[in-house]
């Protein structure tokens, strides 16, 4: 998603520091709320200070609650555009694995997670661009099981790239009924 939305994990940050804020500037308003209740001498309604802290406490509490709602429905859109991509981190995170169980094969079959989000990155720029949402995410998923697939099996004796090519096949095969 951060390759291929940057705006997404941009709005999550800002919505997590604006959240971040809400709760500081509430926890703020409390204790100087509950300090000037504390310190307050003799009658509290006679206290101005006191009657004014509490409306803008009020009011301020009020704008952050609207916000908070906002906030929400923000933090729903990301997350609901976050779960759209889901089927290419599944497919990378099955097509890792499977590299990574090569070494059962071949203590030589050795794969570094480094090299895997190169060639993870470069499938997704090389991944055909769509206007549609699910044809970019079908894209996608086409480009990096294509990539890493090529990727592994140029490392690979010929007689163990049978082996991985039906391990992924199967893979694949599984992950597409558990979608």
């Amino acid at each position: 998603v951060g390759k291929e939305r940057p705006d997404l994990l941009a709005e999550q940050s800002e919505l997590v520091a604006q959240q971040n804020e809400f709760t500081i500037k509430l926890k703020e308003l409390e204790d100087n709320l509950l300090f000037l209740l504390a310190t307050a001498e003799g009658d509290i309604l006679s206290n101005e200070e006191l009657i004014i802290s509490l409306e803008v406490t009020k009011k301020t509490v009020t704008e952050i609650n609207q916000k908070v709602l906002i906030a929400k429905e923000t933090e729903k859109k990301v997350a609901h555009a976050f779960e759209a991509y889901r089927p290419n981190a599944n497919r990378g995170a099955l097509i890792y694995f499977l590299m990574n169980q090569l070494n059962v094969i071949d203590h030589m079959y050795q794969y570094s997670l480094a090299a895997f989000s190169f060639i993870f990155n470069k499938a997704l720029d090389k991944a055909e661009a769509s206007e549609k949402l699910d044809e970019r995410i079908h894209n996608l998923q086409d480009s990096v099981t294509y990539t890493l697939f090529s990727f592994v099996t140029r490392g690979l004796f010929e007689r163990h790239r049978i082996i991985f090519s039906t391990q992924l096949a199967i893979k694949v095969l599984q992950g597409r009924k558990n979608d």
